[in-house]
């Protein structure tokens, strides 16, 4: 996948997982779908520093 496409694919799923984490009725999926949101934000990071290198 191209760092473009790999990039908003990226950001879109760290934001629909973010936004079903705070939608969640559950706890538990609130969780899940947070510590899903955090792993894509993570991966951006990495994204990030390896486009700035």
């Amino acid at each position: 996948m191209p760092p473009q496409t790999d990039r908003e694919y990226l950001e879109r799923r760290q934001r629909l997982s973010a936004e079903k984490s705070r939608a969640a009725t559950d706890p538990g999926i609130a969780r899940i779908h947070g510590e899903f949101a955090q792993a894509y934000a993570r991966r951006l990071e990495q994204v990030a520093q390896q486009q700035a290198d």
